[in-house]
C-alpha cells in the first residue's frame, strides 16, 4: 500500500461519520461479548457525537475555517497564463445530461474556471484528473466536454491524467508551467492544502476558491439552524478531514526535512 493511501485510509478512520459507525460496531462486538454497560456507554457516546456533529452553527463554524482562509476571487488577474482545475468525480451514464455526469464538486469549480477565463480568453485552463472510478474516460476529458459545450474552444483547454492527489499535481504543473502565472481552483476548503502543496514547488500561484459548502453565514440564526442534520455531519468530516491531511502533511515534511 502506497504511502498516500495509508494516509488516506489512516485519516478516513478519524472522520465523524467514519468514527460513529466504528463505535457502534464497538458496541455490538461488546454486547455479544457480554459487556452490556459498555457497549450502552458507547452507544450513549456515538449518538452524542452525532448529535454535535449535525448541528449547522458548529459544523458550519468548523468547515468555515478553512473555506475562509483565501477571498473569493471576482476578479482574474491580467498576466495570468493559466487556470488549473483540481478535479474531483464523474461518472459515465448517457441517458443524463453531461452536467449530471460531472459531480457538482467539479461543475462548480469549472464553471468558475470559465467565468475568470472570459475575463482574459488569452489564458489557458489546464484540467486535471484522472479515471479514478474506472468509467473508462479520464476525468480531465469529461472536464473538458462539458467546458467546450459551455463554449470553451478546445486550443484554450489542457488535460493532466494519472495524478493521485494534489501533491503529485503540484509537480507536474511544476514540471512544464514553473515561472508561470497561475491562478488555482478548487474547492474553498481544500484551498489552504493545495496552496502550500503548489508553492513548495516554487510555483507563482493565486488561490480562486470554488464550491463552498458554508453559505449565507452572515445571516442571523434561526430555530431551523438547530435542526439535526446528516449534512451537517459531512460538513464537518471534510473540516476534520482536512485538519488532519494538514497536519499529517506537515508532520512529513517537518521529519524528511529533519533527516
Amino acid at each position: 500500500m502506497s504511502s498516500f493511501l495509508f494516509s488516506k485510509l489512516l485519516i478516513s478512520l478519524f472522520i465523524p461519520s467514519t468514527l460513529l459507525w466504528l463505535l457502534l460496531l464497538l458496541a455490538a462486538i461488546c454486547w455479544l461479548l457480554g459487556r452490556a454497560y459498555l457497549a450502552k456507554s458507547l452507544v450513549f457516546i456515538s449518538l452524542l457525537l452525532a448529535l454535535v456533529f449535525s448541528l449547522g452553527p458548529l459544523s458550519g463554524k468548523m468547515l468555515r475555517f478553512f473555506e475562509t482562509q483565501y477571498p473569493a476571487m471576482h476578479v482574474l488577474p491580467a498576466d495570468t497564463d493559466l487556470i488549473v482545475v483540481l478535479g474531483c468525480l464523474h461518472y459515465v451514464d448517457k441517458t443524463q445530461p453531461l452536467s449530471s455526469q460531472v459531480l457538482p464538486c467539479a461543475t462548480v469549480k469549472l464553471v468558475e474556471a470559465i467565468r475568470l477565463w472570459r475575463q482574459h480568453p488569452e489564458s489557458q485552463i489546464l484540467l486535471s484528473g484522472g479515471d479514478v472510478e474506472a468509467s473508462g474516460v479520464e476525468h480531465a476529458d469529461m472536464l473538458a466536454k462539458l467546458a467546450i459545450s459551455l463554449g470553451v474552444p478546445d486550443s484554450h483547454l489542457l488535460r493532466s491524467y494519472h495524478n493521485l492527489n494534489t501533491a503529485a499535481e503540484a509537480q507536474t504543473v511544476a514540471g512544464s508551467y514553473r515561472g508561470k502565472n497561475i491562478v488555482l481552483v478548487t474547492q474553498a476548503a481544500h484551498m489552504p492544502r493545495a496552496m502550500w502543496l503548489f508553492q513548495q514547488q516554487g510555483l507563482k500561484v493565486t488561490a480562486a476558491p470554488s464550491y463552498y459548502q458554508v453559505r449565507n453565514w452572515q445571516a442571523p440564526l434561526s430555530w431551523r439552524a438547530f435542526i439535526p442534520k446528516f449534512s451537517n455531519i459531512a460538513k464537518a468530516d471534510t473540516a476534520i478531514y482536512e485538519a488532519l491531511a494538514n497536519l499529517w502533511l506537515h508532520a512529513r515534511v517537518s521529519l524528511s526535512s529533519s533527516e
